[in-house]
């Protein structure tokens, strides 16, 4: 069936001028396969019309130049003589071009991120699919960000940086490019054909596998060391640089946000806080210390932070309150003893 996106849509979505209706309509129309190369046409024409900006060093030097000059012929006749004048405008011309020619290359190095380098993000409450150039599909959970090459994937790697949580369904090449998931120069994700689930946060790192193999490469008491992973691991590496493997049974569930929903197994109010901040941006403190380490199992459906808070509330029997611009949690308890 003929689909009803037009390369006007696409433009009007890459711009960031779409219904919320506008882009539902294109992100399901992006994860049927057929729709990739017409997309991608579609982009690198959008991006041929939209044109970073570019210094204007031309008009830049005519401007300094003329007022240099203006500055020297405004000075008396009678006290500079000619000859000095000369010799004296042929040395602030060189002096300003070299240091029109110093600020160019400070620009360019500057803007070479913009140039180089598109960032995909989300806000927070928000999760978002889209198709990297060689097919991959890359799913962002909210408050996260993406980087990629503007212009392509190198001949021998494809790599691409993450802060947030993604989940990434990588494809294969023919030419077996390595796909490189970098999360911090200590440590990143290389990919033999899979699919998985990235966690990077202030917090920590997590790592989840459900298809193929994918090698992780950290950094640990100054040296470097490579973990192989397969499916249905999961591995957790802390702030302080402890990496933990353990099996799971269902590694998709690391992914659950995707549909809105959550899964907790012994899960503590502590953490939960730390997921209502991570994902809707909503400061969550526990009142007390018996309040923070209180846990939750089960899997649970939650559209927004109020829904998750609800949980918490019917759950453990919480009581939620605002203070300061942020939300109190307290168990009932009367003996418990503050943080």
């Amino acid at each position: 069936m003929k689909h009803s996106i037009s390369k006007q849509i696409v433009f009007d979505y890459l711009a960031g001028r779409s219904t919320p209706l506008e882009k539902r309509t294109i992100e399901t129309w992006l994860i049927r396969e057929e729709n990739v190369e017409e997309f991608h046409q579609w982009l690198y024409e959008w991006e041929r019309q939209s044109p970073q900006y570019v210094p204007d060093s031309e008009t830049a030097f005519s401007a300094l130049s003329e007022k240099i000059e203006n500055q020297v012929l405004g000075q008396s006749s009678q006290a500079i003589n000619h000859r000095y004048v000369s010799r004296w405008r042929t040395f602030r011309f060189w002096q300003i071009a070299a240091s029109i020619t110093i600020l160019l290359g400070i620009s360019a190095w500057l803007l070479r991120e913009p140039i180089l380098y598109k960032t995909y993000q989300t806000d927070y409450a928000q999760s978002r699919t889209f198709l990297l150039s060689d097919g991959s599909r890359v799913t962002l959970n909210a408050n996260s960000t993406l980087t990629v090459p503007r212009f392509g994937f190198g001949a021998e790697v494809r790599e691409v940086w993450l802060k947030g949580e993604a989940e990434f369904s990588v494809r294969h090449t023919l030419t077996h490019q390595r796909f490189v998931v970098k999360i911090s120069k200590h440590f990143q994700v290389e990919v033999l054909g899979t699919e998985f689930t990235v966690f990077a946060r202030p917090r920590g790192t997590k790592v989840a596998l459900s298809e193929g193999k994918i090698r992780l490469d950290y950094k640990k008491y100054a040296q470097r060391k490579q973990l192989l992973m397969q499916p249905g691991e999961l591995v957790t590496l802390s702030p302080s640089g402890n990496l933990k493997l353990q099996r799971t049974e269902r590694p998709e569930l690391q992914s659950a946000w995707k549909e809105q929903r959550y899964v907790f197994d012994n899960t503590s109010v502590r953490e939960i806080c730390a997921i209502l901040l991570e994902n809707f941006g909503l400061v969550v403190v526990p009142g007390n210390e018996a309040t923070a380490a209180r846990t939750i199992s089960g899997n649970f459906k939650a559209q927004n932070a109020n829904d998750l808070l609800d949980v918490l509330r019917e759950v453990l029997d919480l009581d939620i309150r605002e203070q300061n611009g942020s939300i109190i949690l307290n168990s009932h308890e009367s003996n418990s003893k503050p943080i």
